[in-house]
């Protein structure tokens, strides 16, 4: 759940990233993606053979550039924002001393007020800053980009690495359906997560897992992304949550090969012939926080309008005039939220 903005999970999208997560990657099979379409892909993207769209930056453009660029030192991310959730979180767990402020320095829904985010400014900027070196990492371990991380963390839980409710976990608010769906898709996590669990490689994949050993491997991994701790020094694991940045990046991962599958089941198109390195990453934080449903429908209706013009491709702008209801549109705001101008990195 974003702290900027609630995310729901309705019903039909949660139908639809089951049966799409059922899914083997390198398998073919039919997939129903909520309850108005049916998805046959006639190969599944063969992502070991060829450079995964997942991977393929290619030139990014001069507009894109500010969420997709690739810094080459760490404080080039840094920022200095105040986070009214962050500095709530600090005060109410007695990291922060805002007695003098009124109300304690909170607003009556736990968000700092201006005297608490001043109080506490010193602890805000070093934790929405602590995790650069990890974050710039990931473009190197993973392939993820880096600024969309670091965007991705801001929105979602303004770098409180804890959890939020009863379902959302660490600093990319991760939740149980997130993570199955992370490991599902992603064989780096998933051997990952089996280690840490078991001490050794698990013998069969995710897919052919039985349902209780899913359960605890999904539970094992918001486990690692939680750094909650209320006797650290700001009452969160830092260097514990350091190391959930490369879980996060590779969670992000396995979003974006379930996503690249999406296109494929929607339209029966390798996605590197009709879309960007941009577009897809676009794609895939759509996934993350709507599900498969919306996207799988306006995938099918924009390719529609594509397929008989020679080299046109489908971008974010075309895919998203088709996220029209309520319910879709809430994702398409995610999106344009967390890849919104925020940098000013020069253009290569």
């Amino acid at each position: 759940m974003s702290i900027l903005k609630n995310k729901f999970l309705f019903p039909a999208v949660l139908l639809g990233l089951i049966i799409l997560s059922s899914m083997m990657v390198g398998e073919s099979k039919a997939s129903s993606i909520g309850g108005s379409g049916i998805g046959k892909a006639s190969k599944v993207v063969n992502q070991d053979t060829e450079i995964p769209i997942c991977l393929n930056r290619g030139e990014i453009p001069e507009a894109e550039n500010h969420w997709l660029y690739i810094p080459t030192y760490p404080y080039e991310l840094e920022t200095y924002d105040y986070l009214g959730f962050l500095s709530g979180q600090l005060i109410q767990a007695g990291k922060v001393d805002a007695s003098k402020c009124p109300q304690g320095g909170l607003w009556d829904n736990g968000y700092a007020n201006p005297c608490g985010m001043e109080a506490s400014n010193d602890a805000v900027i070093y934790m929405q800053n602590v995790y650069d070196d990890e974050i710039l990492a990931q473009v190197d371990t993973v392939g993820v980009p880096p600024v969309m991380i670091k965007q991705l963390i801001r929105y979602e839980s303004q770098f409180w690495p804890g959890y939020m409710g009863q379902y959302h976990f660490g600093l990319g608010h991760v939740t149980n359906i997130g993570a199955y769906t992370a490991l599902q898709w992603n064989p780096d996590l998933y051997d990952d997560i089996c280690i840490s669990t078991y001490s050794h490689p698990c013998e069969y994949s995710f897919y052919q897992a039985p349902f209780e050993v899913k359960d605890l491997l999904s539970g094992r991994l918001l486990a690692v992304m939680n750094a909650s701790c209320p006797e650290c020094e700001y009452a969160a694991d830092i260097p514990k949550a350091e190391k959930s940045i490369d879980y996060l990046a590779k969670v992000l991962m396995g979003y974006c090969r379930q996503t690249s599958q999406i296109v494929e089941n929607s339209t029966s198109v390798n996605p590197n012939l009709i879309m960007s390195y941009a577009t897809i990453w676009k794609l895939t934080l759509y996934s993350y926080n709507m599900g498969p449903t919306c996207l799988y429908n306006a995938l099918q209706s924009s390719y529609n309008t594509i397929k008989n013009q020679t080299d046109k491709k489908m971008d974010w702008a075309l895919i998203s005039s088709f996220l029209t209801s309520s319910d879709c549109l809430q994702g398409k705001l995610y999106v344009d939220k967390i890849t919104q101008p925020y940098y000013d990195f020069p253009y290569p």
